[in-house]
């Protein structure tokens, strides 16, 4: 029988390293004590719209989808993934000119680092009101459009900038990136779920210190998880500007 609690994930995770968190949706079941179901999404738009449509208790959320979440279901920040934020790099073809109108290749409007990107452009002193944006999709995609000549800049997220291989980063040149250190991704726990929220803050947080609990943060490349709450949440509003 399927548990009717479940958890949910940002896609940009899963499609990293899907079965580690179905290792952590186990370990947080045993010590929780409570069946958690977990059903991945290939899509950041369908994981976010299913969240808001369907009941869930707990999730894994990108800047963008905590403030949807917050606002529209009450959920509520939890824990974060220590030292770990999420950042807008911009690139073009190296010494590519950049006239006024320009070909934007963005993943989507609906993620934090598209937002990120603006400011980062703005301080470039590139009018995006000029701009053609092409939304393609992920941030892999936006870097690939660039290389392709389809695009004359890409807005990347940092982590997937990171996780180029040298060649494919040696096609591009960073022009410029943001320091904003304010988005990052984070657990939340629904408000149906408000009696669980300080054992399941406990669990994720102290996970570090157990050598099972640890094996999952190793998998999935976190070193430790940091408690927060709804003190994030201003911030974010600031930064999206709404």
């Amino acid at each position: 029988m399927v548990s009717p609690f479940k958890l949910s994930v940002c896609p940009h995770d899963t499609a990293k390293n899907l079965l580690g968190w179905f290792t952590l949706n186990t370990y947080l079941q045993r010590n929780l004590g409570i069946g958690i179901h977990f059903d991945p999404h290939d899509s950041f738009l369908e994981e976010r719209q299913a969240v808001l449509d369907r009941p869930h208790h707990v999730v894994y959320a990108n800047p963008y989808s905590v403030l949807c979440f917050a606002r529209e279901r009450g959920f509520v920040p939890v824990a974060r993934p220590a030292g770990i934020v999420d950042e807008a790099i911009v690139v073009a073809r190296p010494g590519a000119p950049r006239g006024a109108a320009l070909r934007i290749a963005s993943a989507t409007d609906k993620l934090i680092i598209h937002d990120l990107g603006l400011k980062v452009l703005d301080g470039l002193d590139i009018d995006v009101r000029q701009a053609d944006f092409h939304f393609v999709g992920n941030h892999l995609n936006a870097a690939k459009a660039v290389i392709d000549g389809t695009a004359d800049l890409g807005i990347v997220f940092n982590e997937t900038w990171n996780g180029l291989n040298p060649s494919t980063r040696g096609q591009l040149e960073v022009v410029g990136e943001s320091h904003d250190g304010l988005a990052f991704h984070c657990f939340m726990v629904s408000p149906e779920w408000a009696d669980k929220r300080e054992a399941i803050q406990r669990i994720l947080c102290a996970m570090h210190e157990d050598p099972a609990g640890l094996r999952v943060l190793d998998d999935l490349r976190f070193t430790r998880f940091e408690a927060v709450g709804e003190e994030i949440l201003k911030p974010l509003t600031v930064l999206l500007g709404c």
